[in-house]
């Protein structure tokens, strides 16, 4: 990569760091910012408009790791 630039993403697939602290992660399950800098979790069932930044694509049990994510701002 290039010095000092950062990959974003505004659309599509793409891998991201998650973090397991508010339960374990499921595909399927909705997406938001972890107290982890710079990870996900999943988001509470009622997680309030504008917070969702996307869907998992695959899982994690516990600790912190990379999954698949849907990105869908919402």
């Amino acid at each position: 990569g290039t010095p000092g630039l950062v990959p974003l993403a505004i659309a599509g697939v793409v891998p991201v760091k998650a973090s397991a602290e508010n339960g374990p992660i499921v595909p399927g399950d909705r997406l938001t910012t972890s107290t982890t800098p710079g990870h996900t979790m999943r988001a509470a069932d009622d997680a309030p408009a504008g917070t969702v930044l996307g869907k998992a694509l695959s899982g994690l049990e516990n600790g912190t790791g990379i999954i698949r994510m849907l990105v869908m701002l919402q």
